[in-house]
C-alpha cells in the first residue's frame, strides 16, 4: 500500500487535530453534568454512555495523520484504565491541553527537547506535591464514594463493589458474572477456586448435583501431559490404591483419551476414588499457577522442568486438601495442607511483583493468584437481560472496583480536578530554568487546570472565575461540589478520586504528549476513500 508523508509542523499539527477531536468527544462526559453520548455503530444497537473510554473507541477520522493523533491518546487512555480503573478522560484533556501548549513553544523555534526536560521536572515536582495531599481510606462510607464516582455516579454499583471489598479486603477477588432476569446480587466463595472441572462424568460423586465431593483428598500435580500410560505413572497409581485409602485427583495440562478411559474403569470396576482435572490456563501462566496450588496444597510439583519424576516417588509427593468440590466447570479446596513458611515466601513474592508491574492484564491475573493465597473471594451476579447491557454493566464494575482498590491502596485526593490545580499551583517558579525548560515546565503546570476547567463548564460555571475563588482559599481541599452546585471541602463532602489515578493519569497524558512533541516526521497509509468526513472547522476550540 502506499505511504504519504508529513514533516515536523505539518504533521504535529494534523496530530493536534486528532487530539483535538478526540478531547473535544470526549470531556462532554466530564464531571456530574456531564453529558450522554449516543454512539451507532454499523447493525450493533444503539450505546448511550457516559464512559469516556467507551467514546474514545469509537472515534474515527478520515485523515490517517488526525486519526495517529487518536490512536496514541486513546491508547494512554486504556492504559490509565487498565492499571487503575478510572482516569481515561483526564488522560485525554491533559494530553490535548499539554500537546496544544507545547505545540506552540515548537512554533516559536523552541527546542523540542527542552520542553519535555521541563515538562518531565514539572511532572516530578506535581507528583511531589500531591503526595502531600494524599489522605488514606477511613470508612466504608470512602469506598462507596471512590466506587460511585468511578461508577459514572451509579450509587448502587458503588454500594455494592464497598460491600465485596469489606468483606475480601483489598487483596481479594471479585468476579463478575450475568444473572438473567434476576436482581444484583453478592456471593462470598470460600476456599482455593480455579476454573476447570472434571473431565468425565463417570467421576461424579453426586449425582443429583452432579459434582464431587470428597474429604481428605489428595492432589497429585503435573506439570505435564498425560497422553499414555506410561510405566512410571501405572506404578505410581498402583502404589495409591495399595498404600492411601484417601481420595485422589490428578491435575495435569491434559489427558489421552486412552488414559482418560483407564481412570474411568479404574473408579468404576476398582472402586478407586479417582478424578482426572485439566490444569487451567496455557504455558507460563499454567505452570505458575500449578506452582500455587502445589505450594498451597503441600505438594510436589512434577515436572521435567524442575527436575522431578514419579519414577520411585512416594506418597510424599501427593498434596492434601481437608474439603473439595468439583464441578464440570470449577474446583473448590478447602484447609489445603500447605507448609506456612511456604505461604508466606509465596504471598510476599506476589505482592512484590504487583508493585514492581505495570500490565494492566499482568496485575489481574498476579492479583487472582495472590487471592487463592489470602482465602478471600466474591461474586458478583449482575441482573443483565442482554448480552450488550451486560458487557457495558461489566465494564463499568471493573473500571470502578480497580478504582477503588487503588484507593485502598494509595489512599485518595480531592477530587473534580482539584488535586492537579493545588499541586501547580503550590509549585514553585521555573525562573531558573532554561527558556525552552522553563516553557514545558510552565506549560504542564497550565495543562493540568484544564480538567477542572472543563468539569465546571459543563456544570455551567465560568471556570476562570471557579479557579480564582477555589485558589483565593488557601486550602488544599476547597474546591466545586457539581453535585450540589457548592463551593466547600470536597474530602468532607466526598468528592474525591484515588491518588493512583490522578498520578497515573498525569503520567500517562505527560508521556504521550512528550512523545507527539519530540517527534519530526510522519508515516501514514493512503487513506481508502471513506464516506465519514472530518469534523467542521468550528468543532475545534482555540
Amino acid at each position: 500500500m502506499a505511504r504519504i508523508f508529513k514533516s515536523r509542523f505539518e504533521g504535529l499539527i494534523a496530530l493536534q487535530r486528532g487530539v483535538r477531536t478526540l478531547a473535544k468527544a470526549v470531556t462532554l462526559t466530564l464531571g456530574p453534568q456531564g453529558c450522554n453520548v449516543v454512539i451507532k455503530k454499523g447493525k450493533n444497537p444503539v450505546l448511550v454512555t457516559r464512559n469516556g473510554a467507551t467514546v474514545a473507541k469509537e472515534i474515527v477520522l478520515a485523515d490517517p495523520f488526525e486519526n495517529l493523533g487518536i490512536k496514541l491518546a486513546r491508547e494512554a487512555a486504556i492504559k490509565a484504565v487498565d492499571y487503575v480503573g478510572d482516569g481515561s478522560t483526564t488522560v485525554i484533556v491533559l494530553i490535548d491541553a499539554l500537546f496544544s501548549a507545547g505545540l506552540k513553544g515548537v512554533a516559536i523555534g523552541l527546542d523540542p527537547q527542552e520542553i519535555r526536560a521541563g515538562i518531565l521536572l514539572a511532572t516530578e515536582a506535581l507528583i511531589e506535591e500531591l503526595k502531600k495531599q494524599r489522605l488514606p481510606i477511613q470508612s466504608s462510607e470512602d469506598l462507596i464514594h471512590i466506587a460511585t464516582i468511578a461508577a459514572n455516579q451509579n450509587t448502587a454499583t458503588g454500594i455494592m463493589i464497598a460491600d465485596a471489598l469489606t468483606k475480601v479486603g483489598p487483596e481479594g477477588i471479585i468476579s463478575i458474572s450475568q444473572d438473567q432476569g434476576k436482581i444484583m446480587s453478592l456471593e462470598i466463595v470460600s476456599g482455593i477456586n480455579f476454573k476447570s472441572g472434571y473431565l468425565s462424568p463417570y467421576f461424579v460423586t453426586r449425582p443429583e448435583t452432579m459434582d464431587i465431593f470428597w474429604e481428605n483428598a489428595s492432589l497429585l500435580l503435573l506439570d505435564q501431559n498425560v497422553f499414555s500410560l506410561s510405566k512410571p505413572f501405572i506404578d505410581y497409581l498402583t502404589l495409591i490404591s495399595a498404600e492411601s485409602s484417601h481420595p485422589v485427583i490428578i491435575v495435569a495440562h491434559d489427558f489421552d483419551k486412552e488414559v482418560l478411559a483407564t481412570l474411568v474403569v479404574n473408579k468404576l470396576k476398582m472402586g478407586l476414588s479417582l478424578c482426572a482435572v485439566k490444569a487451567p490456563g496455557f504455558g507460563e501462566h499454567r505452570q505458575a499457577i500449578l506452582e500455587d496450588l502445589a505450594i498451597l496444597t503441600g505438594a510436589t510439583l512434577i515436572s521435567d522442568r524442575l527436575g522431578s519424576s514419579l519414577e520411585q516417588a512416594s506418597l510424599d509427593i501427593l498434596g492434601y486438601a481437608h474439603k473439595v468440590t468439583i464441578t464440570k466447570e470449577s474446583v473448590v479446596f478447602l484447609n489445603g495442607g500447605g507448609n506456612s513458611e511456604a505461604i508466606e515466601n509465596r504471598v510476599h513474592y506476589l505482592r512484590e511483583t504487583i508493585a514492581r508491574n505495570r500490565s494492566g492484564y499482568e496485575i489481574q491475573e498476579l492479583e487472582k493468584r495472590l487471592a487463592k493465597f489470602v482465602g478471600r473471594m466474591a461474586r458478583i451476579q449482575l441482573s443483565s437481560e442482554t448480552e450488550t447491557e451486560f458487557q457495558e454493566e461489566k465494564n463499568r464494575f471493573t473500571a470502578a472496583l480497580r478504582a477503588t482498590k487503588a484507593a485502598l491502596k494509595e489512599g485518595i485526593v480531592p477530587g473534580g480536578g482539584v488535586a492537579l490545580l493545588q499541586a501547580a499551583a503550590s509549585v514553585q517558579s521555573s525562573g531558573a530554568l532554561a527558556s525552552g525548560v522553563a516553557f514545558g515546565f510552565d506549560s504542564l503546570l497550565l495543562a493540568v487546570q484544564a480538567p477542572l476547567k472543563i468539569l465546571v463548564q459543563n456544570c455551567g460555571k465560568v471556570p476562570e472565575a471557579t479557579v480564582h475563588r477555589i485558589l483565593s482559599q488557601k486550602n488544599p481541599y476547597f474546591g466545586y461540589n457539581g453535585i450540589k452546585d457548592t463551593f466547600e471541602n470536597l474530602i468532607s463532602a466526598g468528592i474525591y478520586d484515588p491518588f493512583m489515578v490522578t498520578t497515573a493519569s498525569l503520567k500517562y497524558a505527560v508521556s504521550v504528549s512528550c512523545l507527539l512533541l519530540t517527534s519530526s516526521f510522519f508515516m501514514a497509509d493512503a487513506p481508502i476513500e471513506l464516506t465519514t468526513p472530518s469534523p467542521p472547522e468550528d468543532f475545534f476550540m482555540e
